[in-house]
């Protein structure tokens, strides 16, 4: 070779390599102007899809009387410019259960096929789906479909695989929304930013717009990852890749990396909807309306004003009488420590060593002092005081905490006993002082890891606190929690070298009212007061309380008990006038504790008032869901990489759409914003995507037979204009999804034989044109709930936790756990719930049969079944056996060789013979 043309070859050659290892193709590199991303080039690409849909011209057709809506024309006209003929109409049994099963999942009994083909009258067909409408099946059957798109689980699997507390209310929301007809705009609402509307829909005091915002939940989770931001990012696009989807039908989230590959879509959109999602926390929040959330707040405030003044009354004519008590008291020696150490530890000693023992006390009290002053003056981090205006940056959500932060004196009182007043508290934060049922959680503004250490001064019963890594709601092995039962102020500390550079937050709750692995175990409360983030942690805070603070200098115990005396009678006097501080607190309740002071519930009849009130404080109701805080927008991720953030992105919608940046109140994450960007009319893809779901579900196959992904990439419409002129109408009739599904499943369409003829089997082997009615297999589903109805126990209860697959109850209550699916629901191609599942797949392979023929469960129902048939003659029994498994009675031939089987082997072996037949488990 030449040696000029060999160094040629090698120059390019390097130079190729270069450009390759830095991530650049030379080609790239050639076209790079040419292939620069450019939105309106891109919306071009796609024109029909980047406009707004509008009613379309009806088109002419010849044979003017086969349609009977508008939509029919739509499908006839391209059937007549195919010169395909459309199938004659399915017989009435067939288009019956065709019908029960697309609007309820559940098959016609024996009653319904009577009275369908007795009813001779006009409109049999449209009375038929009324009725199915109006069926609370309705909205099990269609809240099953939107629980796929939803990617519906009730746990977050990986390790543990812990549950999503309360996660059958969402399921349960939309049950009965579908079955309400809420308008679908406000249903998109609901579960964006169903917490934050001013006008929630509220059904028995409770707000179920809430409910909705339970899906932002139902992600996955791994087990405490060493990465938290990489956990954060990748829960974070899951929510964007489910919202994207369901209500645009767009992959927003191929833009994490980089702007999208065939779509409008840039990766600065991704970018804008990160910094909405990631500005919510993982939270459990209480739905009931707010009314219900403080119900007697304010009564019992009231009252306790009043007890205070009256307790205070009768304390201070006690006061000798106390001080008598505590000369007869005998002490618990271990208690060396608090208000009454010094009665304890020196009440009994000579007079000789009186001066040295109260000597070491008050040394003892200043070397706590001082530690405690050294502890708080440390070079920090961050530090707050919840007693002030510090509290005001926190996050305070439930009714235990409506109050904000109390002065030193406030009390708590017992729900029943003997005692009345439990403590009388410090300054501080607390979740009880109307009562220990009320949820609290408490979180600080987000602060960035420096290393060092974390304290936090708390009180409580079974309280609960922990640090949260970006948003991860988990605890384990390098997230940890801590636990408090106290009726003093605890220290809690944890070491941050770990998380350094890490964003972070704290939170304080109730036992059940973490976002993850609470525990419903009754009452909680929690107090809370400091939070010290030292730089290095070398400093404790010192343990136990003061032992002399509230008492003068005392030469012997007949001096100690006046000292005593005094002190008492000082402290009730600043409780009454509100003038107590935090010792004088502890002070005083060491007395009342100890039942020094007149305390008895049965001689104060405000106690029986407030025990009164508080039974019939509602408990909460618990939801997942989020909560707003520290809300910002977000930076974009180089190459999809957390770790080299580039220019920030204001949160906003898609700017193919509106390029506005929204302008959230702070604190704010801009969901609610989010909300109405997508409902908007001017939004092109809400409607289109709603009514192409729609129509899947009732006719086998989308218009867009990719309902998740309506881009470049996904499937184009087979009938644009009837889809568009579908969302138009679904949006002039306010996103009422009764009424477009009764329009649909009244067409012709739906009506037609599932045979195609000769020449549309040949020409649109897919059936494309919709020629005829697609025979389709039914879901899993549809499945288990069909062989429920033939035994004659499905239980039909609606809502409520979910239940073993072997129960009786609809499938749609059957529990969802991630890491151990339903076995006879995943043979059937139930969807593994981790993304967004518009359309299902829909096998056949020998484990279905298998299934259906070997299941233990499978096999009881079978004879749940046969059992109803047992005392019927054979002839009667395989009449009924057949019309409730397929609709229609047995063929003389059918007949014959079922009573032969019967004779053979019994009705429970021909039940599961019926079940294990493609017309049990198709439509057609």
């Amino acid at each position: 070779m030449n040696h000029r043309l060999l160094r040629a070859v090698l120059t390019l050659a390097l130079s190729a390599m270069a450009l390759s290892l830095s991530g650049v193709s030379v080609a790239a590199a050639a076209s790079a102007k040419e292939k620069e991303f450019n939105l309106d080039e891109r919306k071009q690409k796609q024109p029909w899809l980047w406009e707004t849909s509008r009613r379309q011209k009806i088109p002419p057709v010849k044979n003017a009387r086969w349609p009977l809506s508008p939509e029919d024309r739509f499908i006839l006209h391209r059937l007549e410019e195919a010169a395909l003929p459309p199938a004659p109409a399915a017989d009435d049994r067939t288009w019956l259960r065709r019908v029960h099963f697309a609007i309820t999942g559940l098959p016609p009994s024996r009653e319904e096929i009577r009275a369908f083909l007795s009813d001779t009258k006009p409109q049999a067909r449209e009375r038929v789906v009324d009725r199915l409408l109006a069926s609370p099946h309705f909205g099990e059957r269609w809240a099953r479909h939107w629980m796929d798109v939803m990617r519906y689980a009730e746990t977050h699997g990986s390790e543990g695989d812990p549950a999503i507390p309360q996660a059958w209310r969402y399921r349960d929301y939309l049950v009965r929304a579908l079955n309400a007809d809420v308008p679908y705009y406000q249903l998109v609402r609901e579960q964006v930013a169903g917490d934050l509307l001013e006008k929630p829909r509220v059904d028995g005091g409770v707000n179920e717009s809430a409910l909705g915002i339970g899906q932002l939940r139902m992600v996955l989770h791994g087990f405490s990852p060493t990465d938290s931001l990489d956990e954060l990012v990748t829960f974070t696009d899951n929510q964007i890749d489910t919202v994207s989807k369901a209500f645009l039908g767009l992959t927003v989230s191929c833009a994490r990396c980089h702007d999208h590959k065939f779509d409008a879509i840039t990766q600065a959109d991704f970018t804008a909807l990160y910094g909405i999602f990631s500005s919510t926390r993982p939270a459990l929040i209480d739905v009931n309306v707010p009314e219900r959330q403080k119900l007697h707040l304010d009564r019992i405030a009231a009252l306790k004003r009043e007890l205070r003044a009256s307790l205070a009354a009768q304390w201070l004519g006690s006061v000798d009488a106390a001080v008598t008590a505590l000369r007869a008291w005998t002490p618990d020696p271990k208690k060396q420590d608090g208000p009454l150490a010094a009665w304890v530890r020196l009440s009994k000693k000579a007079p000789e060593p009186w001066a040295a023992e109260w000597a070491k006390l008050k040394a003892q009290d200043a070397e706590r002092a001082r530690r405690l002053e050294a502890f708080r003056a440390q070079a920090a981090v961050v530090r707050w005081d919840l007693r002030g205006d510090d509290y005001k940056a926190w996050t305070a959500d439930g009714a235990g905490l409506a109050g904000g932060p109390s002065a030193a004196g406030d009390f708590t009182l017992n729900v029943e006993g003997d005692a009345a007043v439990s403590a009388i508290l410090p300054a501080g934060v607390y979740s009880n002082l109307t009562t220990d049922r009320h949820r609290a959680l408490l979180a600080s503004p987000r602060f960035t890891s420096e290393g060092g250490k974390l304290w936090i001064r708390l009180r409580g019963e079974k309280a609960r606190a922990r640090y949260v890594v970006q948003n991860y709601p988990r605890t384990g092995t390098i997230h940890y929690k801590a636990e408090v039962t106290s009726e003093t102020d605890t220290w809690v500390s944890w070491p941050l070298d770990y998380w350094s550079g890490d964003r972070m937050h704290l939170e304080i709750s109730t036992l059940a009212d973490p976002p993850l692995e609470g525990a419903d175990r009754g009452r909680s409360w929690f107090g809370a007061s400091e939070i010290l983030y030292a730089r290095d942690g070398a400093l404790t805070p010192p343990s136990g309380q003061p032992s002399l603070v509230r008492l003068d200098d005392a030469a012997d115990a007949a001096a100690l008990a006046e000292r005593y005396t005094e002190a008492l009678r000082r402290a009730i006097e600043e409780w009454r006038d509100g003038k107590l501080d935090d010792d004088g607190a502890d002070f005083l309740t060491a007395f009342v504790r100890l039942g020094f002071l007149p305390n008895k519930a049965a001689d104060l009849p405000l106690v029986q008032d407030y025990r009164r009130l508080e039974k019939e404080i509602p408990d909460p109701t618990r939801a997942p869901g989020v909560l707003e805080g520290s809300a910002s927008d977000a930076p974009l991720f180089v190459r999809g990489n957390p770790k080299t953030p580039a220019q920030v992105v204001p949160r906003r919608f898609l700017e193919a759409i509106d390029p506005t940046p929204y302008a959230p109140a702070p604190g704010r994450s801009g969901r609610r914003e989010l909300a109405e960007s997508l409902t908007a009319s001017g939004n092109p893809f809400v409607d289109r995507v709603i009514v192409n779901r729609l129509w899947q579900h009732l006719f086998g196959r989308g218009i867009v037979a990719t309902p998740d992904n309506f881009g470049r990439l996904g499937e184009l419409p087979t009938h644009p204009e009837l889809l568009d002129d579908l969302a138009r109408r679904f949006r002039e009739n306010n996103g009422s999804l009764k009424s477009m599904i009764r329009f649909l499943a009244t067409s012709r369409a739906f009506r037609l034989d599932s045979h195609p003829s000769v020449e549309a089997a040949a020409a649109d082997p897919q059936n494309l044109l919709l020629s005829h009615y697609s025979s389709r297999r039914l879901e899993a589903e549809a499945i288990r709930d069909g062989i429920l109805a033939l035994t004659g126990k499905l239980d039909l209860a609606a809502g409520g936790p979910a239940v073993d697959g072997g129960a009786y109850r609809r499938s749609v209550y059957v529990r969802v756990v991630r890491n151990n699916l339903d076995p006879f629901l995943s043979a059937f191609d139930f969807p593994v719930p981790s993304a967004c599942r518009g359309r299902r797949d829909s096998t056949n392979v020998p484990a279905q049969s298998l299934g259906l023929l070997n299941d233990p469960t499978v096999a009881r129902w079978a004879d749940d079944w046969a059992r109803r048939h047992a005392t019927l003659d054979p002839d009667a029994a395989v009449s009924r056996m057949f019309l409730e498994a397929y609709g229609r009675g047995p063929g003389p031939t059918e007949r014959e060789l079922a009573k032969a089987h019967v004779a053979e082997a019994g009705l429970k072996s021909l039940a599961l013979a019926l079940l294990n037949t493609k017309e049990f488990i198709y439509v057609r």
